[in-house]
């Protein structure tokens, strides 16, 4: 019911754009394996507040813990705590194995977003050209609109090269890789 009432106040395409872009998500949702989805989920407990609080707590315990039974000559891990230091290494090496995983097929599915937006955008952009030189040919053509030389109009009826804006943009920017 909220859904309908939302999809009645969306104005044109509005909706099916929405439904292509929920499709497109969902589509990268089921290329997902069941081994990937293991670490995105570990991933999303890691990345909460409360694992922080859980990490302060267990070394907490665990050096309170040693140096209290350090006092009687029984602590399992005595000062500097070598078995602290190897599991606090072992686990920030496996947790940061497990964020670039999530972050890698999160990147290609950003990048897939982003060569769909270019091509839509090329796509806009060559209509949006054709608008405008049909436009002109309108004002040209019709006896009700006053003819006038437009430059700027005549180049916007023009499609861009997106070869050549690359290009230029190189050419004006610093090279970040220097």
């Amino acid at each position: 019911m909220e859904s309908q009432r939302h999809s009645a106040s969306l104005a044109g395409g509005a909706h099916e754009t929405i439904e292509s872009v929920a499709d497109l998500d969902r589509g990268a949702e089921h290329t997902i394996s069941a081994h990937q989805r293991r670490i995105e989920r570990a991933t999303h407990l890691l990345g909460r507040p409360r694992t922080v609080y859980i990490a302060l707590a267990a070394v907490g315990l665990w050096i309170g813990a040693n140096l209290v039974l350090a006092a009687f000559g029984r602590a399992f891990d005595p000062p500097p705590f070598a078995y602290l230091d190897c599991i606090i290494s072992l686990a920030a090496l496996l947790m940061t194995i497990v964020i670039l995983t999530t972050e890698n097929r999160i990147n290609a599915h950003d990048s897939r977003r982003d060569r769909l937006d270019l091509q839509i955008n090329l796509l806009n952009e060559r209509k949006i050209s054709k608008v405008i030189e049909l436009l002109e040919a309108l004002r040209r053509d019709s006896p009700a609109v006053p003819d006038r030389h437009d430059p700027e109009a005549r180049a916007m009826g023009r499609s861009a090269d997106p070869a050549a804006i690359v290009r230029a943009i190189d050419e004006r920017t610093p090279d970040l890789n220097a």
